[in-house]
């Protein structure tokens, strides 16, 4: 376990981060052409003034009633012939009344007037096209917004101003303001030069008002070569064909650059530069220079259209011809249009996954931690059913301490050697070393009254020492690679997560935590997944040779190359030092895992936004699983102190670095927040980051991806719903601890002859028919499966937050005080809290009876022998 990726699997529990990688059209336009009953669709972006859209389903809904909503069942429509633009009132050459539009005989009475963007603002078209009296108005795009004139009044001999600026026709070349390079056109996507005599004899840019003249969209639109970017595309890109393949919106602005050419007669002929305009969504935004008044009167709501679908809806219109209701179509019926707010489930239910799959891999984790136990428990019930068959008779523990007569235990032999939960034995590293021995008789009583418990047989199982004893098996098994933590190991780690967390905020590495997270957990993923599977194969199909240690990597021959020297014997003898017997299956394991990882890792390099990738957000939350299985396999807590103290310093922890850190930092940034989301959103506008999504402004907004991510299902607008991984290991600790203690009471009760069936102490639960324990799935009774369902609760606790407050919380804020006081309130009730609060008797002597040492009892501890004799009465 790295500290980065420890640090990375942090506690924010997020959910809806929407990456902003483009301008989202959402409205939708449904258009019904006369006698078609399938309407057609367009996308368009909405304006951030004027009236909502309603969504697409309340539209069909209340259309038919008396109120029909804004935007349903409007007639598309032309704005006045002198004035193309609607901006004749934003010039002060006319005014609307709004008396006419109110009349119901109004040209514009229920139509929705289309207008092309430029000459003047958004809004201001909004505003006479509602004094006209339409219901709606629809701007679309047009190469004429991207150019205007350095308009100016001229001035008489005498020096007074002439109020002619917007009607002059004496304006030059020179006073044109042209389109901006990247934010309008890009010559990378196609580049022509078109020549001085074309330029001037087909193209007009100084025409009064807006100084382009609507005439040259014939020159300038199209795949023909009736486009001049076409005809004069430049032959170092391919020329025309070139062109047409890489401009997508087939349409190009002059960028009033001009190069000298020396034409084949030895002449210099100047050409103009044209270049691929770009045509995306934009966003509608407000006019500032209005006056309140105007604002408020803005009610009807606008649209935006790019210039390729205002050429589809321009082509149906005309195709439809009509005029003021009277159509020449045959049947009378105009086109009708409505326009509606695109739909968005009402309910989330990404959010249920995520919470489904964060209880679940936390439940599975923390109940495969305790396997060591349950399979030792379950080989001995096996046993002794095996033994009730043949009728034979168990084992007799004897004697009990300070001369009192002893009480009959039936006792079984566990298994010599613990198996992998797939069934087979385990590798080196998790190997647990038999030492045969056969024990025969019991051990009497000591002189300090101490007595073994132990069965007879050729493979003698456990002896248990159970008053101020220690363990002596018979079989002395090697624990698992684990790492116990103490009060101290908690404190180091918030500190290390702290200073992770800092070193991430103010250095942007978050590339180093993607190359961590895929090879660490492509690890782990070998080991969970791919192992156990291709065991499972090799087993079916019979074939054990890939199972077998490779004889080139075995102890014999490793040391032998050792002894002989050289490269190869050190190399050998390296190999086997640091992983032991290799098999084939190992090999092919961990080729498999890590190819996997290295993919996953490639997309997250090379793809924009990789997180709504199929292949990446599943690989990340299998990978996210398996880390915290191996996680909770490998850290191990034994007292319900330490937890406190980690739970409750990562409690607050959290709660500092989401809601305090915006207070410290310098734009009231979280630092939680903003290193969970790789630096936060994109400091680029989205517009540009749509045409340009590898700037490195367009950069960030994407999750790190510790964490497990479910996008949001049949949601345009994207996003997902995430759960940091430290929000299941870390409450996982005390689950793990939970199933352990569980385990180890039904193990220790078995040893002792009892039934298996735990029964929490101090005359806690009804062993097995409380609907309680029915509900929380434990059946049996003991703390896992409360603690399992007050982790579910917490975390819907969490969930329901982040939608009530509409932000991201920090999960552990609610995890901590469910989790801790449930178990902390159920050993308090059953008398069990001073036993578990340091390091339980219980777990204690499970471990050394499968691992081997002592139990260290405090003097104060009255109790004695009877605690693990009489076990198996409390378990039933």
């Amino acid at each position: 376990m790295t500290t980065p990726s420890m640090t990375t699997k942090r506690l924010l529990f997020l959910l809806l981060i929407t990456p902003a990688h483009s301008i989202l059209q959402t409205a939708t336009i449904d258009i019904l052409l006369p006698g078609v009953p399938t309407p057609l669709t367009l996308l368009a972006s909405q304006a951030s003034f004027g009236s909502s859209l309603v969504s697409y389903t309340d539209g069909h809904r209340l259309s038919s009633s008396s109120s029909r909503p804004a935007g349903v069942g409007l007639i598309p429509t032309s704005p006045p012939d002198d004035d193309p633009y609607l901006c004749n009132e934003s010039y002060g050459w006319t005014t609307y009344s709004n008396s006419d539009s109110d009349s119901s005989s109004s040209t514009y009475n229920n139509a929705a007037i289309l207008v092309p963007r430029g000459q003047c603002s958004f809004e201001r078209k909004a505003l006479s096209a509602q004094r006209l009296g339409a219901s709606a108005i629809l701007i679309y795009g047009s190469l004429s917004s991207r150019y205007s004139l350095n308009v100016t009044n001229t001035t008489n001999d005498d020096g007074s101003s002439n109020n002619d600026a917007y009607t002059r026709n004496d304006y030059t070349i020179d006073d044109v303001i042209w389109p901006i390079d990247k934010q309008d056109y890009d010559c990378n996507n196609g580049q022509a030069f078109i020549p001085e005599n074309v330029m001037k004899n087909q193209l007009d840019f100084v025409s009064s008002p807006g100084g382009y003249n609507v005439n040259n969209d014939e020159y300038l639109i199209g795949n023909s070569e009736n486009n001049l970017c076409v005809k004069y595309a430049a032959a170092a890109d391919g020329g025309s064909s070139s062109f047409i393949s890489s401009c997508e919106s087939q349409r190009c602005l002059v960028t009033g650059k001009n190069v000298t050419d020396e034409g084949s007669d030895g002449d210099n002929n100047l050409k103009y530069e044209a270049c691929c305009a770009w045509d995306f969504a934009i966003w509608l935004y407000a006019d500032t220079t209005l006056s309140v008044e105007e604002q408020k009167e803005v009610t009807i709501p606008a649209v935006y259209l790019t210039m390729q679908q205002a050429t589809e809806l321009l082509d149906l219109i005309n195709g439809v011809s009509w005029n003021n209701g009277d159509n020449n179509n045959g049947n009378g019926d105009p086109i009708v249009m409505s326009m509606y707010a695109r739909d968005r489930p009402s309910v989330n239910s990404s959010a249920y996954v995520i919470w489904a799959l964060g209880v679940f891999v936390a439940w599975m984790a923390s109940y495969y931690s305790s396997s060591d136990y349950r399979s030792y428990a379950n080989a001995i019930l096996k046993k002794r059913q095996l033994v009730a068959r043949a009728g034979r008779g168990a084992a007799v523990a004897v004697a009990s301490t300070r001369g009192q007569e002893s009480e009959e235990h039936v006792m079984e032999r566990p298994p010599s050697t613990p198996e992998r939960r797939d069934g087979t034995p385990r590798s080196r590293s998790q190997s647990r070393e038999r030492i045969e021995s056969n024990a025969t008789a019991a051990s009497p009583p000591s002189e300090d009254g101490e007595r073994t418990i132990y069965r007879g047989g050729d493979d003698a199982a456990a002896a248990v020492i159970t008053n101020r004893s220690s363990v002596q098996p018979l079989h002395i098994h090697q624990e698992e690679e684990s790492l116990e933590l103490d009060a101290s190991h908690a404190i180091g780690f918030i500190v290390m997560a702290s200073t992770s967390l800092l070193v991430l905020f103010y250095f942007k590495i978050f590339n180093v935590v993607k190359v961590f997270y895929a090879f660490g957990c492509s690890g782990a993923f070998a080991q969970v997944v791919i192992y156990p599977l291709l065991i499972r194969i090799f087993r079916n199909l019979r074939w054990k040779s890939p199972m077998r240690p490779m004889e080139c990597l075995s102890e014999e021959n490793a040391t032998r190359a050792s002894l002989n020297g050289g490269c190869k014997g050190k190399i050998l003898m390296c190999l086997y030092s640091c992983f032991g017997p290799i098999t084939s299956l190992d090999i092919m394991a961990n080729t498999i895992a890590y190819a996997v990882g290295g993919t996953w890792l490639y997309i997250a390099f090379t793809v924009i936004h990789p997180e709504s990738h199929l292949f990446y957000w599943i690989v990340q939350d299998v990978f996210g699983a398996c880390m915290c299985i191996t996680f909770l396999g490998t850290i191990k807590i034994n007292a319900i102190r330490v937890a406190a103290i980690l739970l409750t310093v990562a409690f607050f922890y959290d709660i500092f670095f989401v809601f305090v850190t915006p207070l410290l930092t310098k734009h009231g940034e979280s630092i939680m927040v903003n290193v969970a989301t790789s630096g936060g959103p994109p400091k680029a506008d989205p517009s540009w980051c749509e045409k340009y999504p590898s700037s490195g402004d367009c950069k960030g907004g994407e999750p790190l991806p510790m964490l497990f991510a479910i996008p949001r299902i049949g949601d345009y607008q994207g996003g997902s719903s995430m759960l940091g991984l430290g929000d299941i290991v870390l409450p996982g600790l005390l689950l793990s601890f939970a199933s352990r203690f569980d385990e180890a009471k039904r193990l220790m009760g078995l040893v002792s002859g009892g039934s298996g069936r735990v029964r929490n102490g101090g005359g806690g639960v009804s062993p097995n028919k409380s609907s309680w324990n029915f509900c929380c799935g434990c059946g049996q009774g003991g703390y896992f499966g409360p603690v399992v369902v007050a982790y579910a609760v917490g975390l819907a606790m969490a969930n329901a937050a982040v939608y009530l407050m509409q932000m991201g919380q920090p999960a552990l804020l609610y995890l901590v005080p469910c989790c801790l006081g449930t178990f902390v309130f159920m050993a308090r009730r059953n008398g069990e809290l001073n036993d578990i609060w340091d390091n339980p008797r219980v777990i204690r002597a499970a471990d050394a009876l499968l691992f081997g040492g002592r139990i260290e009892e405090d003097e104060d501890d009255v109790r004695t022998s009877s605690l693990l004799m009489n076990e198996g009465a409390e378990m039933t």
